[in-house]
């Protein structure tokens, strides 16, 4: 999105990672802006409102990407953990969109909500992560309802290829062994799949995308190609369509 001229604000409570992806972003000749904010934290979320009314009083996409996976079984799970990932994974996405929708305006623009294939799948040790992004579902379609007609977007999107697994930080990753790295794929090539869904304007909405399979589709068929066939690739939510 930097690279095609978007002004990006990148928000997470570590650093060091942000620093990390600003760098790409810079070398690609992008302007990042970094805020240090834990998602997690309602008063962190108003500040971060508070701050992008203030610097970014028009927004055009609100990606929310921020995501915490802690495994454990459920006969072990408590509060702590519980509140943990869905403050992370749910609430932020839904309060901040809430807050943030304002700041699209009358021009419109894209939410893109990433979920994962636990949205829609179940894993053994990961009750928590499971339900919130399952959540994160429901929230899109809902919230795709409520804007029918308007010039905004939402939906959500999946990576479809083996990345870095949310799990791990950066650091980690970089101490993994070789042949645990060889199998993830840089999600940079998942661009344009977000660079398209970033276009939308409420002519698609409700929807859930694998962002493998979008960015293969626009390779071989283009922005135009992709919207004519937009049934093919996406996953609909039957109301949202109605």
């Amino acid at each position: 999105m930097a690279a095609a001229g978007a002004r990006v604000w990148l928000v997470s409570e570590v650093r060091e990672e942000l620093e990390w992806t600003a760098s790409d972003i810079r070398a690609a000749g992008g302007e990042p802006h970094i805020l240090v904010t834990d998602l997690g934290r309602d008063d962190a979320r108003k500040g971060l409102v508070r701050t992008l009314c203030e610097q970014a009083p028009r927004l055009r996409v609100i990606v929310n990407n921020a995501g915490v996976l802690e495994r454990e079984p459920v006969a072990s799970v408590d509060a702590a953990h519980w509140r943990r990932i869905m403050s992370v994974n749910l609430e932020a996405p839904v309060f901040l969109t809430r807050d943030l929708l304002p700041l699209l305006g009358d021009e419109g623009g894209s939410i893109v909500n990433v979920s994962s294939r636990a949205g829609t799948a179940a894993f053994a040790r990961q009750a928590a992560y499971c339900a919130s992004k399952f959540g994160m579902e429901a929230f899109t379609r809902c919230l795709a309802l409520e804007l029918a007609g308007s010039r905004v977007s939402a939906n959500t999107v999946t990576p479809g290829l083996s990345i870095k697994p949310t799990s791990l930080t950066q650091r980690d990753a970089e101490s993994a062994d070789a042949a645990t790295r060889a199998g993830w794929r840089d999600p940079v090539r998942l661009g344009p799949a977000f660079l398209f869904l970033a276009g939308l304007r409420g002519q698609v909405s409700g929807c859930r995308f694998d962002a493998w399979t979008l960015t293969q589709a626009l390779e071989q068929w283009g922005t135009q190609g992709v919207m004519d066939r937009i049934q093919e690739i996406a996953e609909y939510s039957p109301e949202a369509v109605g």
